[in-house]
């Protein structure tokens, strides 16, 4: 049974409390109760890194936020108190060339951001993509117009890579709804200060990364993204099979 603030496992969220919702999500293996009552996420593979991070401060755990708050303790039923002033500035270059250009860029930006293909995220339309992480709406909207006039300036990019600011995470909005009307309870905050707690004691940085070139490289070839030739010297990645039509 997991442990805890008794009037903080009693609220209730999608018709059960909130301890209820944590102790169904660990019976099917979604979430794990430590030795020390903590909440997280069971241990397993790695899947195959298709993004990088660019440090720019400290790094938001959404991992566990989406995993252990929303998906666990909210049933997926409220937007988590901690996410409520995320805004994600999104960058959706349209091949790989213009993927590592914004990734260059990205580097001289003072604000964490990450960066790869996007085309496994089923709320998302893009093949690539790039996030940078803000704090509030007006912040979001300064870097906007920062970030574009650096995309514009610089003949790799341009004006015709889109940017566009998203709030919070899409499953979130999937879920709730829109999110100008997101609300929060002080309950929320309680609750997601004990549950995070151990999370937050553990937070580190992250050091500068090279990006998955490999992946992304096949990831280009294999929806005829002829860019990725920039990136092997011109030398296509599978010779082209023989043709034997009429």
């Amino acid at each position: 049974m997991v442990e805890g603030p008794k009037s903080l496992l009693n609220l209730e969220f999608g018709g059960r409390t909130v301890r209820e919702n944590l102790e169904a999500a660990i019976a099917a293996g979604k979430l794990v109760e430590r030795d020390d009552g903590s909440i997280g996420l069971p241990d397993g593979p790695r899947r195959p890194r298709a993004f990088i991070t660019v440090p720019g401060g400290e790094i938001p755990p959404c991992g566990f936020y989406k995993a252990v708050v929303f998906s666990g303790a909210y049933a997926e039923r409220a937007v988590p108190y901690s996410c409520r002033a995320c805004y994600k500035l999104k960058v959706r270059p349209t091949t790989l060339a213009q993927l590592v250009a914004a990734w260059h860029v990205a580097q001289s930006i003072p604000l964490t951001s990450k960066w790869g293909v996007d085309f496994a995220n089923r709320y998302s339309q893009d093949l690539y993509a790039g996030y940078f992480y803000t704090d509030g709406l007006d912040a979001a909207r300064v870097l906007h117009a920062h970030v574009r006039k650096a995309f514009d300036a610089d003949p790799r990019l341009g004006p015709d890579v889109k940017l566009t600011i998203k709030r919070g995470c899409s499953e979130f909005e999937a879920a709730v709804g829109p999110s100008d009307q997101y609300s929060f309870t002080p309950e929320q905050a309680a609750l997601e200060a004990w549950l995070c707690a151990p999370v937050h004691s553990k937070r580190r940085s992250i050091a500068p990364q090279l990006p998955p070139m490999d992946q992304w490289i096949q990831f280009a070839f294999q929806i005829g993204d002829d860019s990725y030739l920039q990136f092997t010297g011109g030398e296509r990645l599978r010779p082209a099979s023989v043709s034997y039509e009429p």
